[in-house]
């Protein structure tokens, strides 16, 4: 590992466990550690993985953190905003958890549509041979979320035009009634429900 891949390593571990408790494992598993050719190739469509509090805070403060002070390296920064944010009080620390927690809900919605649209929702992985046996075709079809069909009507209203996920979740957001869709969402869901018991008792 060269400096520069130190430097990484280290940044990541600053980022990654911040404030918690981590094991040897855990460090393992950080993406800088892992061979590149041991690891997974990710999915350019898949949605981006939720920010913690601590990412939100870092976010702002670099910039004028490396403003003053130019001379200071990634990991010294890192290490002057961890110190920073263990000194914040709990309401200070509120807006960051804030952004927190509504970036998981969007990580959430997002995951739910891509994976109802991914075409690997068709196989599912066999753990003991690692090869992918066939979704049985007669087996219910999974329920969907509230934004998800409100992204079906709205495609299906405006099949003229495709709109990206991004797109789509920016006129959810602004959507001032769901109820439509939360209701479709539950009717969904009770359908599911219902299909996945009459499919196990046939089983």
């Amino acid at each position: 590992m060269n400096k520069k891949q130190m430097d990484a390593f280290l940044n990541e571990i600053v980022e990654e466990f911040n404030g918690k408790e981590f094991s040897i494992e855990d460090i393992k598993n950080l993406d800088t550690f892992i061979d590149k050719k041991q690891k997974k190739k990710k999915d350019p469509n898949a949605p981006k993985r939720a920010s913690s509090a601590w990412i939100f805070y870092t976010s702002e403060k670099r910039p004028q953190l490396q403003e003053e002070n130019p001379d200071k390296k990634m990991t010294e920064l890192t290490t002057i905003m961890s110190e920073m944010w263990r000194n914040l009080t709990d309401e200070e620390k509120e807006p960051y958890k804030t952004m927190e927690g509504n970036d998981r809900k969007r990580y959430k919605l997002e995951m739910d549509e891509y994976e109802e649209n991914s075409d690997t929702n068709s196989d599912t992985s066999d753990s003991d041979t690692g090869k992918k046996k066939k979704k049985d075709p007669d087996a219910p079809k999974r329920n969907i979320g509230a934004m998800q069909h409100f992204c079906k009507v709205y495609r299906s209203k405006n099949s003229e035009n495709k709109y990206t996920l991004k797109i789509l979740r920016g006129k959810w957001e602004e959507l001032e009634d769901k109820s439509e869709y939360e209701q479709l969402a539950l009717e969904d869901k009770e359908r599911y429900q219902k299909e996945k018991a009459e499919y196990q008792e046939s089983e």
